[in-house]
């Protein structure tokens, strides 16, 4: 089966801390359009982890340390808090991918 989702071309927020108990989470989804790059400048970094899995097409990260990382359909990924990161999408899909923030406590 192939799901293809018809969901806005931009950062959903599901769960932040103004709308579901724990605050310690957030939780959404991200749809990168082909050729698409986040952030556009400099490197994204978090005072949480990161948890990301990958639901439709392909979508890079590059590490601060240059490390590329793949992640395709099925793929989930860990990405520790305040490590900097890129997510780009170089396939020919939008590439799906929901991702959680948590905050070690």
């Amino acid at each position: 089966m192939i799901i293809k989702p018809s969901l806005p071309q931009e950062m959903t927020i599901f769960f932040d801390a103004e709308n579901q108990p724990n605050e310690n989470v957030q939780m959404g989804v991200v749809i990168l359009q082909p050729g698409e790059k986040r952030p556009l400048d400099g490197f994204a970094r978090h005072d949480q982890d990161e948890y990301s899995y990958v639901v439709a097409g392909e979508a890079h990260t590059i590490l601060e340390d240059g490390q590329d990382l793949v992640g395709k359909p099925g793929d989930a990924q860990l990405i520790e808090a305040g490590e900097g990161h890129i997510n780009y999408n170089d396939g020919d899909q939008a590439a799906v991918v929901v991702w959680m923030l948590v905050e070690r406590t």
